[in-house]
Order: structure tokens, then C-alpha cells, then sequence
């Protein structure tokens, strides 16, 4: 029997076994789920194709909960599931990649408005991420994607699920999976990570029916976006590097201003500008272009258009801009920002975010903000 087919037997017992062994004794309400994974690794730069071998393969265990709508959020999005997941991925080049070990949290959102035989389900995960296998200039040169041993981890799952007893269900979808340290260290590239997956779930639920609607409005009222606008003032800090592999550190920083327009609780759209300034720029300006960039030349400035997804208080934003003025041009025209962003109950608004260049990690970004209503709902 071949190396892959060992691993396939490995992960289908252990599908078929875990519900079993591991979780008959929990007694409250939650669902255990133990997943097969079967694909390949993205190429999305040319100069990383040596890395990739073949297919992939690995397994992903999850204890989830229900909800039964016991807080607002829980309404606007179905009832959805929260859980955390750990990931174990051969990346089928032992030397080179090794194998990707992750954990992270995540909440599996229904697209059906009614619960029924057949559901489908969006997920949106976000941990860490463990490289087995990274970057070393004597033992690894050839490892462009990871060269760190602890990275983030985001994981996307499309998920298609069947009730077979009302002990069992049956999931399956396709999954996209990243990990990578945001430029922290070079080199940086990434792993991105496409897999068909195939789990049995056991669902030990109890009696938590939910609660009736008359009640449901006032619950968590706090999380309820009282304003149709809305102004959001932000700054943040990064640590970024740059080549050559072991130069030094340098702290970006970033100031924005938008306005959003809240559409529904769930999810806002906005408009507004940006604020750079990455000393790691002027380097590259003088290495690539024999630039020399003063402080001032080196503020980049920025327009943006922004959607984000409220779960709550968690907003996931996803943002699109451009520059209108920058001293360094290595980057192109365009930048992207997605993360999350936590609203607390006085306005405040914690931050963390990747600043990108399309697939190109900038840096984290660290930071607050503070959320300042225009026109209260009626």
C-alpha cells in the first residue's frame, strides 16, 4: 500500500471512529464533527511551482454549538453554528513544505432561512496556523512561502449539509484555506490551500427550543446599529520587512477616516480615505529605482470603498482603494485591507487587519478606532 493510500485509510477510520469513542459521554448541546480533506495547493506566483508535488490530503476535527436564538445576532443570521476546528494538512512535499497544523475558532453561517433534510452553510474561521517546514537559508532556501513556524490562519468553507438520523448529519463542500505571517518575515508568499472535504457529524442536542418573538427584539439590543450613518476615525500600526531575507524591521503606520451607510444590522457600506506611511518603502524605493524619498514623499494617501459583515459586535470589512499620491510605485495603484473589527459598547472599535496589494501581504495591522452616529434610525 503507497504512502497516500495509508493516509486516506488513516483519515476515513478516524471519520467514521471519532464521533464515537471521543464524544459519547458530553451531555450538553453541541455538535462533533470529524472531516476527511482531499486537494491542492493554489499557485499563485509563478516562482513557487517547484514546492508543489501533488495532491493534498488531511483531517479537521470540530466541536460546534447550536444557536436558538438567544441573541440578536443569532437572528439576523439564521441561527447559525460557533465552534473552534483543528487542521492537520500533508502538503505533499515532506522536505520542503511539511505539514500545516492549525487551530481556529469559527461560525458556520446557514443560507437557508428555514432549517430542513438540506441546508447550506458559509464559514468564516480565523486562527493559527503551525508550519512544520519553513524557510531556512542552509536547510530550506528553496521554501519561498513560510518562514515562520507560527502564521495566521483563515479558513472559508462552501458547506452542504444532510440530517440522516437525528443523531447524524452528513457535510460536505469545498474549502479555502491561508496561512501566512503577513510580511512579518520574508519570505512571505503564503500558502493557499483548496480542498474538497467530506465529515460525519454527531449532534448530541438537547432541549433548547427557541424563545418566542415577542421577547427576541429585546435581546442584545445593544449590538443593534441605532444609526443610518456613521463616521469611523482609525489608526493602527504594522511591523513589515524587506528583502533581502534577514533585513531589518520597520513600523508602518496608518490613519483612515470613512463613512458607512448601515443597510441592514448585518452589513454596511462606506466610502473614505487612508493615511500611509511604511519606512520600509523608501528602501525599496532606492533599491528597485534608485529613488531617494523624503518623509514627506513617503506618505502614501488613498481612496476606498468598504463593505463589512456585522455578526453582532464583530464586523468583518472588506476594502478596496486607491492611491492618489505615493512616492513608491513597486506596489501598483491599488490596495486592499480585510480583517476584523470589534464594537464596543461606548464606540470604541478595536482593530485587526492585513494590508495587502492584492495577493501581496503589506503587514497586520494593529489599532483602534472610534464610531461617531450621524442620524439615529427611527
Amino acid at each position: 500500500m503507497g504512502v497516500e493510500k495509508k493516509w486516506i485509510t488513516l483519515i476515513g477510520l478516524i471519520v467514521l471512529q471519532f464521533p464515537y469513542f471521543a464524544f459519547t459521554q458530553i451531555k450538553s448541546s453541541c455538535l462533533l464533527r470529524a472531516s476527511a480533506h482531499y486537494g491542492v495547493i493554489l499557485q499563485h506566483r509563478n516562482s513557487m511551482g517547484h514546492l508543489i508535488n501533488g495532491h493534498i490530503s488531511g483531517a479537521e476535527l470540530n466541536i460546534a454549538f447550536p444557536s436558538y436564538g438567544k441573541n440578536l445576532y443569532e437572528i439576523e443570521n439564521n441561527q447559525p453554528e460557533k465552534g473552534v476546528g483543528i487542521f492537520w494538512l500533508d502538503l505533499a512535499n515532506r522536505e520542503q513544505l511539511g505539514q500545516l497544523i492549525a487551530f481556529a475558532p469559527f461560525l458556520e453561517i446557514p443560507l437557508n432561512e428555514q432549517q430542513g433534510f438540506w441546508t447550506q452553510h458559509l464559514r468564516l474561521g480565523l486562527g493559527i496556523g503551525y508550519a512544520t517546514r519553513k524557510f531556512d537559508p542552509i536547510e530550506n532556501h528553496k521554501n519561498n512561502v513560510i518562514s515562520t513556524s507560527f502564521n495566521g490562519f483563515v479558513n472559508f468553507k462552501f458547506l452542504f449539509k444532510h440530517i440522516i438520523s437525528p443523531k447524524f448529519r452528513l457535510d460536505y463542500g469545498l474549502s479555502l484555506m491561508h496561512a501566512s505571517n503577513g510580511k512579518f518575515k520574508v519570505p512571505n508568499l503564503g500558502i493557499n490551500v483548496g480542498t474538497f472535504n467530506l465529515a460525519v457529524v454527531f449532534m448530541n442536542k438537547q432541549n433548547n427550543n427557541p424563545i418566542s418573538d415577542p421577547i427576541r427584539i429585546l435581546i442584545d439590543s445593544s449590538t443593534q446599529r441605532k444609526s443610518k450613518y456613521e463616521l469611523l476615525f482609525g489608526a493602527a500600526l504594522g511591523i513589515t520587512t524587506i528583502y533581502p531575507v534577514g533585513s531589518q524591521k520597520f513600523l508602518a503606520q496608518s490613519y483612515s477616516a470613512a463613512i458607512f451607510y448601515n443597510k441592514r444590522n448585518t452589513h454596511k457600506w462606506g466610502m473614505g480615505s487612508d493615511v500611509f506611511y511604511n519606512p520600509a518603502n523608501k528602501i525599496n524605493a532606492f533599491q528597485e529605482d534608485s529613488l531617494t524619498l523624503s518623509s514627506f514623499q513617503n506618505i502614501q494617501i488613498g481612496f476606498k470603498g468598504s463593505w463589512a459583515y456585522n455578526i453582532g459586535r464583530i464586523s468583518l470589512p472588506i476594502e478596496m482603494g486607491v492611491y492618489v499620491h505615493t512616492g513608491y510605485k513597486g506596489d501598483g495603484v491599488f490596495y486592499h485591507r480585510i480583517g476584523v473589527r470589534y464594537y464596543f459598547k461606548n464606540n470604541l472599535v478595536a482593530s485587526f487587519t492585513l494590508k495587502a496589494h492584492w495577493a501581496r501581504a503589506d503587514y497586520f495591522e494593529y489599532g483602534f478606532a472610534y464610531r461617531l452616529p450621524l442620524k439615529v434610525k427611527n
